[in-house]
């Protein structure tokens, strides 16, 4: 008579550790998939959200350019936009004493914002982006369509430009555009 079995063989527990060892690493191999993705997915939202601020900030003193009926403070050359910005319009629609000139340039792949009072004071310097690979301006003037640089000598009689393009590329995004309208002259 045999006696009955009490346990598990060798075999056995052999293949239920190995069994063990596969959905370990299997679960391994999903959580460093997961984490890594999470990373990813950080370092993309840290990235936009610079983008987001720049271009909020880039939005901000376009919309509050210096106008009037015979020509706006806007002057557009290679790579560097040049504006003079009132600040802060108020409910009335008056016009504040404080305005800033201030110009967006692109340098060593850094796209800074510098910006001075009209009484002098200290320049101010900013660095809104890095990591730009280009940054290209265009305005929009009703005859002549969008241009590259801004004035020229005929722009006198043509009154102000109607819209600004903005054109980036940074970091992972390639070719973000912005058109943003400008203010009309009083």
């Amino acid at each position: 008579m045999t006696k009955s079995q009490a346990g598990f063989t060798l075999l056995e527990l052999v293949i239920a550790i190995a069994i063990f060892a596969l959905l370990g690493i299997g679960c391994w191999r999903l959580f460093d998939s997961v984490v890594r993705a999470e990373r990813s997915s950080t370092a993309h939202q840290h990235a936009l959200r610079s983008v987001q601020r720049a271009v909020a900030l880039i939005e901000r003193d376009v919309l509050q350019v210096q106008t009037s009926a015979k020509k706006t403070a806007l002057t557009l050359s290679a790579n560097q936009l040049s504006l003079r910005r009132a600040n802060w319009r108020n409910p009335l629609g008056q016009p504040r004493s404080e305005l800033q000139d201030v110009s967006y340039q692109l340098d060593n792949g850094v796209l800074w914002r510098q910006s001075r009072g009209l009484e002098g004071g200290t320049l101010q310097q900013q660095k809104l982006l890095s990591n730009v690979r280009s940054v290209r301006w265009r305005l929009y003037d009703s005859k002549n369509g969008w241009r590259e640089h801004w004035p020229t000598r005929k722009d006198a009689a043509t009154g102000g430009p109607k819209a600004l393009e903005l054109q980036l590329s940074v970091g992972r995004f390639e070719g973000i555009r912005r058109v943003l309208l400008l203010p009309e002259g009083e």
